[in-house]
């Protein structure tokens, strides 16, 4: 059983009836039938007993859930408020709620279809029931959410029993033939009786489960008072940006790419700003994940592709024959609707640019996702004339046959490789094997993140021509950009040579996707101790 704690006791008339599965589709017809039943079951005992199975059925349908069996969000909260009600003296312990999602429930849906998404939530009931103890109470809330109550924990029993959760996840499940791996976030939050409504503690959980899958998914986080701190900011920052998209608060800055050979700018990267009226400036880390997570990256997406469009427009207009590319951050979630290729289209003939001047940059992970329908969206991208980019590249598992079919025109090295560019032997491999790769399949590149001379040169003797950094520039204001065209914001020292790689110490963990190096490193037949960072 997974509902190890009984319901509220049933009248004593209907004790003996035995409760079957119904489901909930049958519902209007048992009413109905009920409804015909009582008007004759005062003079026929066999009706009364008829009658009191059909209703037995219908407060199972209306409690417990059609696929899975187990009690409905109602019986959960019921069962929730009752014991924090109770007398804490008499009954001790702490009322415990754990709020439990499947990690990626959506890929096998969409994989698998909807009939294996079935499969695997009933295996998950079963393992989750499995973990739970006499007394716990287990809920499917809706979709891919759990949540269990363990009305009295004690000495972190709460915790064992995430953990016991977590661990019941890790050994494959077949579906339709094939090994699904699933995992599971789990947030969990407790209350002394009578400390707090049930309301809030529910949502102290869920606030727990959001700081599990932000930070890697598969483990367990508790609520505590930095995640409510950290959730109320949240919630405010979301508010404030409805109001500042409302108002039009957003600006766009604009960071130049720099060819490395002639000092000139040949592009610019716009980037989302945001000076809240009454805090002050706001940084993207901040709001850009919470607009990501409201779906209010759709219409900051929207803003900033139709300010940094006619910016360009306006540019060119007052330096006729000047050549300037603009690249804009697209997130994978303004590409979920057909809407994103009308909009692109009505702004590009709105603006007059050209498409070739405008590149949209997207992350490595989401391009990587084999299972994602980015690709399809970014053909028609790619077929109206549009650019582009793989930003962050290599910091992620990526597959290089993949990224041969991708509509891809621009890799921009990550800033982790740029960083150790002369001073630590396998960076300094992986950029010119990078480099290497991306001239042999007819790609551009552009280095992010160059802060220091010897990290231009060094990009510069290996043939790479753009990069992007502070050291060349930190992002301005679009007034800014057109007295830059006129000159050079930078050239090598004359007597610089590039200096001979030597180990650093910098103990800094690097953020590339080992496996990602290992084949691209093999593809190009580096020896192996460049990949071990090494000597020979």
């Amino acid at each position: 059983m997974v509902h190890k704690q009984k319901l509220p006791p049933a009248p004593e008339e209907a004790l003996s009836v035995p409760m079957r599965h119904l489901n909930v589709r049958e519902t209007d017809r048992l009413l109905a039938y009920t409804n015909a039943l009582l008007r004759g079951s005062a003079s026929n005992d066999a009706a009364r007993e008829e009658t009191l199975l059909a209703i037995a059925d219908l407060v199972h349908a209306a409690t417990h859930d059609a696929l899975t069996g187990l009690p409905t969000r109602g019986v959960l909260i019921n069962s929730l408020e009752r014991e924090l009600l109770r007398d804490a003296a008499a009954a001790p312990g702490q009322v415990a709620i754990l709020f439990i999602d499947l990690d990626n429930f959506k890929l096998v849906n969409d994989s698998l279809g909807h009939h294996s998404g079935d499969a695997l939530l009933r295996e998950v009931t079963r393992r989750i029931g499995n973990c739970a103890e006499e007394g716990d109470v287990v809920s499917r809330f809706g979709g891919d959410e759990f949540v269990m109550l363990r009305p009295s924990a004690h000495d972190g029993s709460e915790e064992a029993l995430a953990a016991r959760v977590l661990a019941a996840m890790t050994e494959p499940i077949t579906i339709a033939g094939r090994e699904v791996v699933t995992s599971v976030s789990i947030g969990v939050a407790t209350c002394l009786p009578g400390a707090q409504s049930a309301e809030k503690l529910l949502s102290d959980a869920d606030t727990a489960l959001y700081a599990a899958k932000s930070r890697g998914r598969n483990r367990i986080e508790r609520f505590n008072d930095e995640l409510h701190q950290r959730a109320a900011r949240r919630l405010r920052i979301e508010s404030d940006l409805r109001v500042a998209l409302r108002d039009g608060q957003l600006h766009v800055h604009y960071q130049p790419q720099v060819n490395l050979l002639t000092g000139q700018i040949v592009g610019v990267e716009a980037l989302a700003r945001w000076h809240h009226p009454e805090h002050g400036a706001i940084s993207p880390v901040e709001f850009i994940p919470v607009a990501e997570d409201s779906r209010l990256i759709h219409e900051l997406g929207r803003q900033v592709l139709q300010a940094a469009c006619r910016q360009l427009a306006s540019w060119m207009a007052a330096a006729p024959g000047c050549l300037l590319s603009m690249t804009v951050n697209v997130s994978p979630r303004q590409l979920d609707t057909p809407d994103f290729i009308t909009d692109l289209r009505r702004i590009l003939e709105q603006t007059g640019i050209r498409p070739a001047s405008l590149c949209l940059e997207l992350t490595e992970s989401a391009l990587m996702d084999p299972d994602t329908d980015i690709v399809a969206m970014l053909e028609q991208v790619h077929r109206m004339g549009v650019y582009v980019a793989i930003d962050d590249f290599g910091t992620k598992h990526s597959s290089l046959a993949r990224l041969r079919d991708l509509p891809v025109e621009v890799l921009k090295i990550d800033r982790s490789f740029i960083d150790g560019l002369t001073l630590e032997p396998g960076d300094t491999a992986i950029v010119s094997s990078i480099l290497s790769l991306a001239f042999a399949m007819g790609k551009h590149v552009i280095a992010e993140g160059v802060e220091r001379v010897e990290q231009a040169v060094a990009l510069r003797s290996m043939g790479c021509r753009v990069a992007q950094g502070y050291l060349l520039s930190a992002p301005v204001e679009p007034a800014l950009i057109l007295p830059m065209l006129e000159r050079q914001l930078w050239q090598p020292p004359l007597d610089w040579g590039v200096r001979s790689a030597t180990i650093s110490p910098d103990t800094r963990t690097r953020r590339a996707h080992h496996s990602f190096i290992d084949e691209f490193l093999d593809h190009i037949g580096a020896p192996m101790w460049v990949k071990a960072g090494g000597a020979p």
